[in-house]
């Protein structure tokens, strides 16, 4: 039986430049990609590239293919999955380019939800690309905001339109909504295309960022939250788990991602946490090498702080 199918999700606001990293990535391919866009039309892919196109899909010189969405994402991901399995089609990773105002949570929801999906595909990562020269405009529409909050990697775009003055506080601004996620500052979409895949489940250099974040919370005029806890006393394994049922039921779609390393009081070794909406998995992973702590990140829409910390306290292992 084939692997799962790697999959990165390429969101970003109108504009931002999805177009443009596409194009980057299937003209210099480190692998062969297959591309699933809404429309094939609006993806503008380098007519340099295109060797055949029919109704569905277009065939690119490299190898690489870019097939449409008509119609139910669920579906247009088993026709490729199928024809895979057939040996019609053959990849190494599938993109999704979604619209400039699309909300990721459905997408991803589609490979957890979905029996089906979820047999043939596997989440590598999500990746929000974003307009520098336009960010603080652009933060006040919820639609920015929350691709912001799902992301794993914030590709900060445009680059060269700012002045270097003003870096920092554009940085500062993707750190208060999303503490977790990786931060690239490209000009023109150009990178090295490895930097944006494996990182859903966690890699090393997510822990450290994490390990490293502070207790603090950011809520924005939109009703925005970005909340850290950290917590050095060990938790409760089964109460920690009641606590977290508790908060999906409570926030459910208003809860975009959720993301932690937790230390638990009957392991020495780092329990990962990664969720999205009402789905998550956790994972078990190396000892502490440093003081063991529990950092836990909760992104999402009108959460309540107090009641979040209060339900975490509650978790605190004690005797």
């Amino acid at each position: 039986m084939q692997d799962k199918i790697r999959t990165t999700v390429i969101t970003g606001f109108l504009g931002a430049g999805k177009t443009t990293l596409l194009n980057h990535l299937v003209s210099q391919p480190t692998e062969k990609f297959a591309l699933l866009v809404n429309e094939v039309g609006s993806v503008h892919i380098d007519e340099a590239l295109i060797e055949r196109s029919d109704e569905e899909m277009i065939e690119l010189t490299n190898g690489c293919i870019c097939c449409s969405i008509r119609g139910d994402l669920r579906d247009a991901l088993l026709r490729i999955a199928k024809r895979r399995r057939d040996g019609e089609l053959s990849f190494d990773r599938l993109l999704i380019e979604t619209t400039g105002v699309a909300d990721p949570g459905p997408i991803l929801q589609t490979f957890y939800f979905e029996p089906a999906v979820e047999q043939s595909y596997q989440i590598s990562s999500v990746v929000t690309v974003i307009d520098a020269y336009h960010l603080e405009r652009q933060l006040t529409f919820q639609e920015n905001v929350k691709q912001i909050g799902f992301a794993d990697v914030l590709i900060l775009n445009k680059m060269d339109l700012v002045d270097v003055s003003e870096r920092e506080t554009l940085t500062a601004l993707l750190r208060e909504r999303n503490p977790s996620a990786a931060i690239i500052e490209t000009e023109q979409g150009q990178l090295e295309s490895d930097r944006l895949f494996e990182t859903f489940h966690f890699p090393k250099e997510e822990q450290v960022r994490l390990s490293q974040q502070t207790d603090q919370i950011h809520q924005s005029v939109e009703d925005f939250t970005a909340l850290t806890i950290v917590e050095e006393r060990p938790l409760n394994r089964n109460r920690f788990g009641m606590v977290l049922r508790e908060v999906l039921e409570a926030y459910a779609e208003d809860l975009y991602r959720y993301k932690g390393i937790i230390h638990f009081a009957d392991t020495d070794r780092k329990v990962i946490l990664q969720g999205t909406g009402m789905i998550y998995g956790t994972a078990i992973r190396e000892p502490f090498s440093e003081q063991p702590k529990t950092t836990l990140v909760f992104i999402g829409k009108g959460l309540d702080e107090q009641a979040i910390r209060k339900g975490i306290e509650a978790a605190i292992e004690h005797g």
